[in-house]
């Protein structure tokens, strides 16, 4: 975590694209969120995910150039980079763009709209070095892509972070009176391997907090796959 922290930093005082990593649920979007809130970038924080823009295009890259078209009006890579001027672009799901929409997005990186670019980060849960090496993602917009890579652990993998993080969800739930949890709890609660990462720990915290018990949760109020 040491590394990832250090990384982050780096990230932060930069204005250089960012590829995050790391499985389904650990929390990229956060960290993504994280640095654009602490960098000089002025600007919004805008999500772009691209299974939703493959599906708007039936799958098809026939309509790629039109959607990381940052120059033309209308385009909705021209909306795209005036929504996120002096901000921050993070495109979710980046190894669903087809061939064709990778070449467009190669093209939309470094294109300045008024004097204003955008800072580019991207998402993954797959290994995109692994897919260059298949010639299934450009070599060459992966490392436009990859100037800084975090690669953010499982939650199994830091279980320093799960006590923070569920006290964070028992407080969202529940503003006042936030449950408390006995010692045997938190034990079963930080070896539990957690398969779906920061949603399902989430879920737990909903759970826990809508039993609305007046004692310390113990074990056997956890949900079986954890406390028994």
């Amino acid at each position: 975590m040491r590394e990832l922290e250090e990384d982050i930093a780096c990230a932060i005082r930069s204005d250089v694209s960012v590829l995050v990593t790391g499985e389904a649920g650990v929390g990229k979007k956060f960290v993504g969120r994280l640095i654009h809130q602490k960098s000089r970038r002025r600007g919004p924080f805008i999500i772009a995910d691209c299974s939703d823009v493959v599906a708007s295009l039936g799958g098809s890259g026939g309509s790629a150039q039109a959607v990381f078209d940052a120059t033309s009006p209308g385009a909705p890579g021209h909306k795209m980079m005036n929504a996120a001027r002096t901000g921050t672009l993070l495109i979710e799901q980046i190894e669903k763009l087809s061939w064709p929409m990778q070449t467009e997005l190669l093209r939309f990186i470094g294109t300045e709209v008024d004097g204003s670019s955008v800072r580019l980060m991207t998402v993954t849960s797959t290994d995109l070095y692994e897919r260059v090496s298949f010639d299934a993602f450009r070599a060459d917009l992966f490392y436009r892509l990859n100037v800084i890579q975090l690669n953010v652990p499982a939650l199994r993998d830091r279980p320093e972070d799960i006590p923070i993080i569920l006290r964070h969800y028992l407080s969202f739930y529940r503003r006042v009176e936030v449950p408390q949890l006995s010692t045997a709890a938190w034990q079963r609660l930080i070896e539990y391997p957690w398969p779906e990462n920061v949603p399902e720990l989430k879920n737990v915290a909903a759970t826990l907090t809508a039993q609305d018990l007046a004692r310390p949760l113990e074990p056997a109020d956890l949900p079986p796959e954890i406390g028994s």
